[in-house]
């Protein structure tokens, strides 16, 4: 008698190559749209009246608080990315084709375009909601463009190695994600009120039909900090990260058990086998590298 899996899997249709662009840009497309409606809205209700400090913190929580759980909903879904610089370093690094690329990206921004007129819409006295990002308390341009770049990197390699290394805590991405989104939104509200986003930033200043002249910066700084997290990852999977941390774990072990006085050395195969445990994951990860290397 077969197993209730195997039953299953005999009932389960044949996935068209339609589907399998319609439903994750479905996805990235509702997705988006209710994280910038949690996020956004979430923002606005916090900050209300509220002194400086406790209305920074209360922004950060939302927008941290909105990834995360919207994250977890569409994860497995269309890879919850909902941010044009995230997919713009998962094309860099060949975990997105050029085509579902672009689709992506023209989901993202009308999904977040929904979600933010949704939270104006939803809520009154919404001229105060749509949160439009613009430099101020000091902040020149020449300094929020590399505010919002080097965030973005951080936020876009952070989301390389929790999801695309599908290592066994994969399914807990969207927390470090959301709080690394947490912890830029703690840095940048104060000074260009945290885009970290072309998505949120064109949502929120088309929705209040008032894109400033520092608009750019909110483009192109997070598309770069896209770019460089994409070669960071890249420059670490060519060093093969993952077999040297393997190694140096396994040496700690053989050290460890050693006796006194007593030279160790572990093979770096041998130290990827035992510490890793597992044939499949000591053949992805030399091809990962040597992909690299013939790029």
């Amino acid at each position: 008698m077969p197993n209730s899996s195997s039953h299953n899997l005999s009932k389960r249709k044949v996935v068209s190559e339609l589907q399998r662009w319609w439903v994750p840009a479905l996805g990235e497309f509702i997705g988006t749209a209710m994280f910038l409606y949690l996020a956004v809205g979430g923002a606005d209700a916090v900050s209300r009246a509220a002194p400086e400090g406790t209305a920074v913190l209360g922004v950060a929580f939302a927008f941290g608080m909105g990834l995360m759980v919207t994250a977890w909903a569409f994860g497995r879904i269309s890879g919850a990315q909902f941010n044009p610089a995230i997919t713009l370093s998962c094309l860099i690094t060949g975990k997105l084709s050029v085509g579902k690329a672009c689709m992506y990206f023209i989901c993202q921004l009308l999904g977040g375009s929904l979600g933010v007129a949704m939270a104006r819409g939803t809520t009154p006295d919404n001229a105060h909601i749509v949160g439009i990002n613009h430099l101020k308390n000091g902040e020149s341009l020449a300094r929020g463009f590399f505010l919002e770049f080097w965030l973005t990197s951080i936020l876009c390699f952070v989301y390389l190695m929790t999801t695309e290394e599908r290592s066994n805590c994969s399914f807990m991405a969207p927390l470090p994600i959301g709080f690394t989104l947490f912890s830029c939104h703690l840095f940048a509200v104060r000074y260009d009120n945290a885009a970290i986003n072309p998505a949120r930033a064109f949502a929120t200043s088309l929705v209040a039909r008032d894109f400033t002249r520092d608009h750019w910066i909110y483009w192109i700084g997070p598309l770069c900090g896209g770019i460089l997290a994409a070669a960071l990852y890249i420059l670490f999977c060519y060093f093969d990260f993952d077999i040297v941390d393997a190694a140096n774990k396994a040496q700690h072990r053989a050290e460890t058990a050693a006796a006194p006085g007593e030279t160790v050395k572990v093979d770096v195969i041998d130290a990827n086998k035992n510490d890793i445990g597992s044939s499949t994951r000591s053949q992805i990860a030399p091809s990962r590298s040597e992909a690299y290397r013939r790029a």
